[in-house]
């Protein structure tokens, strides 16, 4: 059933936003249109400030494995993109924003990734679904985002599910047997810091090792950050995880929301059991009890407490399990997306 659409929300938009989509519109009318429709190179669009984050890894791997000429281009501003025959944006609102300052796009084909809901008032959801319905193609990493965003609105014609790799070669095996536990992600409220928090302070047997970044705004960080069996690793460059995953046997996914979490993959990869929240794809790559666990999101810290000591026992080759979830065929079905 179709989501109602907040009236003041419409309203926002109209007034502040869509006529500048609509300029835009109508600037990609004076470009000359290709008569050749052949897809020959893809350029990659990130922001500057996501190269040694997640986006970047992503953009960087997903345009490697490629069987088409790509490029990867990160400006934070998300202007003067690079002439192509198509694009891939690894954010929603990187589409909309490409749109207004590059018109031309438009006659392009332009494959966009939607990663989660994140609304906002000036990336609302009358905003972003205008601007989806632009495109040629979005991604859903899971289907249950594709019906969401069937319900409010984006044209199902358009939707894909395709579940987001990680690279076999880049995360290594390693064998269990440290008994540590880890997380990764950014502070955002989604994330769900305070189970965090509790898993912590009630497990002092444990250590806990956090790799992210910004959890200084986070309102009980100093809390959690003088707590002895806790390591915080902030901002670290993305080519320390493999090892920082080789460190922990059990990897902690608490968020109340996700897309991915590429992180739960990136553990899996490195052999790691992973004890995850039932959101995004996390129920499609964990069989709970076989190779990981699965909690509610609404579970309290004693629930996840008692999951993760079963995750210590757990002989499962985790690895074996996420194999076919690599950059290599996550990429080759991107591509299809632009060759069809």
């Amino acid at each position: 059933m179709p989501e109602k659409i907040d009236f003041k929300e419409k309203l926002y938009f109209l007034i502040f936003h869509k006529w500048k989509y609509i300029i835009a519109v109508l600037w990609s009318k004076f470009y000359k249109k290709s008569a050749d429709k052949t897809i020959k190179k893809v350029v990659y669009v990130a922001r500057e400030k996501d190269k040694d984050w997640i986006f970047g890894a992503k953009v960087r791997r997903l345009s490697r494995y490629s069987s088409l000429d790509t490029e990867t281009y990160y400006h934070n501003k998300l202007r003067d993109l690079p002439d192509a025959d198509a694009y891939y944006y690894i954010y929603q609102n990187y589409f909309c924003r490409c749109i207004r300052s590059t018109p031309n796009i438009l006659n392009k084909k332009n494959v966009v990734m939607f990663t989660h809901p994140n609304w906002s008032k000036k990336y609302s959801k009358v905003h972003v679904v205008w601007c989806l319905n632009k495109a040629d193609y979005v991604i859903c990493l899971n289907s249950e985002i594709k019906t969401y965003l069937i319900s409010i609105g984006v044209k199902p014609s358009i939707l894909r599910v395709i579940h987001m790799g990680t690279s076999s070669s880049f995360f290594y095996k390693h064998e269990r047997g440290a008994g540590d536990v880890g997380f990764c992600s950014s502070f955002h409220p989604r994330k769900n810091p305070d189970l965090i928090f509790g898993l912590v302070k009630n497990m002092p047997h444990r250590e806990f090792y956090l790799i992210g970044r910004n959890w200084e705004n986070y309102d009980r960080f100093e809390e959690l950050s003088v707590l002895p069996n806790f390591t915080y690793y902030n901002n670290v460059s993305y080519k320390s995880y493999p090892d920082l995953y080789n460190r922990i046997d059990v990897f902690v996914s608490p968020s109340l929301l996700e897309g991915g979490p590429v992180p739960v993959l990136e553990a899996m990869m490195s052999n790691c059991v992973s004890v995850a929240s039932r959101t995004g794809f996390c129920p499609d790559i964990i069989t709970h009890g076989e190779n990981g666990f699965l909690f509610d999101v609404e579970a309290n810290y004693k629930e996840v407490v008692e999951l993760i000591e079963k995750a210590f026992l757990l002989k499962t080759d985790v690895r074996e399990t996420v194999l076919s979830y690599t950059w290599e065929n996550c990429s080759k079905k991107i591509d299809d997306l632009f060759l069809n």
